[in-house]
């Protein structure tokens, strides 16, 4: 009995193992948690779909080799060559609360005598949509990308950066009103509601923005704090100011201070929140020259007269950037070296961590998958 029991572990663990065992998929995997997969091109695979790492620049890229290392915690490890520059991805579980999150680094090497230039693609879902740190897709995040490094993409006119959710319908505006307040976007979890505008380089502008809290009853649960661009930090309490159900806007005197051409919309959680779910139902943005009555704006009647107008969360709000893959631009020295980091969300219903505001890091992710493998290492039976 002993040698039959031994007999159907081993079965059982080299079926675990032969996928990658076999050269094709290998998987990234932790006590109790669903695994991942990622196959002999490198890409992974998630529940949502997948993500691919590509050097793009100079051309010509070649995997040079891939292993699968178990221990201390299951990694998948793929080497490209492209010219003199080395991209060896790595990607594992870190076992963090509630379903865990893969962590795919990027580690990209020149071993040229002189500095060049290099892009790296990061391939994501067609449907993704991607915003400063986190990538939804399906209202789920499942992306969150490098704290401090800035991907290239083609951005419209105007638009949301990303990472909300649109909730056409949620608000039960009482009262004569815009047909916007019906609508609103969520940033859950604590994400800030982000929109940018094109402007003349410097230029001044006012901006009314648009609230109807229709959730909680009462004041003091969902503040928000307001940045925009050109005007001092603002706070309000939808319920305080003007009650359930009712709309309400605040003006602001905005200006282009960076001189970018771009002015910038912020709707953020109020540190004291207990609902960290940030809301905004609408945007005006008039010329400085046009003389603005926030009543007759809540009313509609200005909405004319705006230069951008922006139905929050309805049919014809959109995205700053367009969808696609994104690209980072890097410059890498002599022999020197850059490291990216991407969070995958992972098989079972959870989202990613946001890069921004998590105090998980690269490092603690790995201790914490370490401490899980070896404590489960040390308590499994024979």
């Amino acid at each position: 009995m002993k040698d039959a029991r031994h007999l159907m572990i081993a079965a059982a663990t080299l079926a675990l193992m032969a996928p990658s065992l076999a050269g094709s998929d290998l998987l990234l995997s932790s006590p109790g948690l669903t695994p991942s997969k990622v196959d002999s091109e490198g890409v992974v695979h998630e529940d949502w779909g997948t993500v691919a790492l590509r050097i793009r620049e100079p051309a010509g890229a070649k995997i040079t080799g891939q292993r699968y290392e178990q221990d201390p915690v299951p990694t998948a490890i793929t080497t490209v060559a492209v010219g003199s520059v080395t991209l060896t991805q790595t990607a594992y579980r870190a076992p963090v609360w509630p379903r865990g999150v893969d962590v795919l680094t990027a580690h990209v090497r020149n071993t040229a005598d002189e500095s060049i230039a290099a892009c790296l693609d990061v391939i994501v879902p067609e449907q993704m949509t991607v915003g400063e740190s986190v990538g939804m897709l399906h209202d789920r995040a499942v992306l969150g990308l490098p704290k401090g490094a800035t991907p290239v993409r083609e951005a419209r006119a105007w638009g949301c950066t990303g990472g909300v959710v649109p909730m056409p319908g949620w608000a039960r505006p009482k009262g004569q009103c815009d047909p916007a307040f019906r609508n609103i976007s969520a940033g859950m979890g604590g994400v800030p509601i982000i929109y940018r505008f094109a402007v003349p380089e410097g230029s001044k502008r006012t901006v009314v923005l648009g609230f109807c809290e229709s959730h909680w009853p009462s004041a003091g649960i969902r503040p928000l704090e307001i940045y925009v661009e050109g005007a001092a930090k603002s706070e309000i309490d939808p319920i305080a100011a003007w009650s359930q159900h009712r709309p309400g806007c605040l003006r602001f005197d905005a200006a282009d201070l960076d001189r970018d051409g771009r002015l910038q919309v912020v709707v953020a959680p109020h540190p004291k929140a207990s609902d960290r779910n940030t809301i905004l139902n609408v945007i005006w943005v008039f010329s400085p020259d046009v003389y603005v009555d926030t009543r007759d704006v809540l009313h509609g009647k200005m909405t004319p007269q705006a230069e951008y107008y922006v139905d929050v969360g309805g049919e014809k709000d959109q995205l700053l950037y367009q969808l696609g893959k994104l690209t980072y631009k890097l410059r890498l020295d002599a022999s020197g070296e850059q490291e990216l980091t991407f969070f995958l969300a992972c098989p079972g219903g959870s989202a990613v961590p946001n890069p921004e505001t998590t105090t998980w890091t690269p490092e603690s992710l790995r201790r914490a998958a370490e401490d899980v493998r070896a404590g489960y290492q040390a308590t499994k039976p024979e």
